[in-house]
């Protein structure tokens, strides 16, 4: 949950004695919130927006009470109230990532797209520029429109280039597209950054595999299948069984 230190700072300058105290309805709801009771959560910031008519808490409301609505799978309900904070203030490129995450969440996949592309068109806030380019990517690939994929996370690349997931799911669409030359580079820096990446070193190996074949190698020799079955039984002994019909078929050879 974001925490807005402005809305603490505006509690403190007024003076509300009793039960609907909308210092004690923020904290009760961040409060419930936190101990995933949300359901509760969301009645204590409703009272509050009715309660307090300041732009600032109100937007806080409407965030946490759309997160909220998110968890219980209510996602119609946040999406709703992530369009009013945005309505309270569009410069906060957080609430159209939030916003998109709950679209996601619903299936709107398309929607989703809509408010990321938008974030990172604004291109003012390099943390929420990296959450919607990695959210594109993501999507992207669920869509199987691998070269998005790849657009996205070179742009992505450009912000965080030491995201051992990033350079997966790019290594992922690039085999996908059978650029096996750059997924092997890529499944090669993730496992730079992350070195015991086991699903990045199974699917170096086995694009290594897909290399030599693809260039009409059907039956590779061991020394040139080395560096391949080096990652395969490296795969195997981190716990990945996927790997052993390949390890079979080109890891047992004779010399």
């Amino acid at each position: 949950m974001r925490i807005n230190l402005s809305i603490i700072y505006f509690f403190l300058s007024i003076s509300v004695i009793g039960q609907n105290n909308p210092m004690e309805l923020y904290n009760t709801g961040n409060s419930n919130f936190k101990s995933g009771d949300f359901k509760k959560a969301i009645e204590n910031y409703s009272e509050l927006i009715k309660t307090v008519e300041e732009k600032t808490v109100q937007k806080t409301c409407y965030i946490n009470r759309g997160l909220s609505y998110d968890r219980l799978q209510k996602y119609d309900l946040a999406i709703a109230d992530f369009t009013e904070a945005i309505k309270l203030d569009s410069t906060d490129m957080a609430s159209f990532i939030d916003r998109g995450l709950s679209k996601m969440h619903a299936g709107y996949l398309e929607k989703a797209k809509e408010d990321y592309n938008y974030v990172v068109y604004k291109n003012s806030n390099n943390g929420m520029a990296e959450a919607a380019l990695y959210w594109l990517a993501r999507i992207h690939y669920s869509q199987g429109k691998f070269e998005e994929v790849i657009k996205n996370c070179d742009s992505y690349f450009t912000i965080n280039s030491k995201d051992s997931e990033l350079y997966f799911i790019r290594g992922t669409a690039n085999d996908m597209l059978r650029n096996f030359e750059q997924s092997i580079k890529d499944y090669g820096k993730a496992i730079e950054i992350k070195p015991n990446y086991v699903q990045a070193i199974a699917n170096r190996g086995t694009a290594k595999i897909n290399l030599l074949t693809s260039n009409g190698n059907l039956e590779p020799s061991k020394k040139e299948t080395k560096s391949a079955c080096m990652d395969l039984k490296k795969a195997k002994e981190l716990g990945d069984n996927s790997v052993e019909d390949l390890i079979y078929m080109y890891c047992n050879k004779k010399e």
